[in-house]
């Protein structure tokens, strides 16, 4: 009786060998295939995005309507700031700003740019005697930043992302 058990158990192992043997030329297949593009495949895919973003530049500066939207990288980093440096002087010429001393000096405006193309002061970087002897120099800059029309962002990778631009301004009397 225990020989008969192993017997149908060992006609099965054959029966299930057999099918396996069939099987053989198609999984030989499907793995030979598998391994020639596989690698090639999905490191295509993974590669596309797990690549560093370098987020210290852009690949398209945020324009003014006034600027051609298909000119150069180069021409569109000139107009940009070129535009910004019309509108600040622009504003700054309306106003008539006085001090007991004469001041030749250098600020550095720090612009950001968001998402949505509006421009903001972020940051003034000046003396102190700046501070002390125009203290509406200031106001007068971020007012003329916040009018500033609705840029075209800057794009990264074909999206639109914030930006942050430093622009020197000189004060000489």
């Amino acid at each position: 009786m225990l020989q008969n058990i192993y017997s149908i158990k060992f006609v099965h192992l054959k029966h299930y060998l057999s099918k396996q043997i069939m099987l053989k030329p198609f999984a030989l297949f499907f793995l030979i295939l598998l391994s020639f593009t596989s690698c090639d495949y999905f490191g295509y895919f993974f590669q596309k995005d797990s690549k560093r973003i370098d987020f210290t530049s852009i690949d398209e500066y945020p324009l003014f309507p006034s600027c051609d939207s298909l000119a150069t990288l180069d021409f569109k980093e000139k107009c940009f700031e070129k535009t910004v440096a019309k509108y600040i002087q622009g504003d700054l010429e309306v106003h008539e700003f006085s001090s007991p001393e004469a001041i030749t000096d250098a600020m550095i405006i720090h612009i950001d740019v968001d998402r949505n193309g509006k421009a903001s002061l972020q940051e003034l970087e000046t003396s102190q005697k700046v501070k002390e002897f125009l203290p509406e120099l200031e106001d007068v800059i971020r007012e003329s930043i916040a009018n500033f029309p609705i840029l075209t962002p800057a794009k990264k990778r074909g999206n639109y992302v914030k930006s942050r631009y430093m622009i020197p301004i000189y004060i000489v009397e």
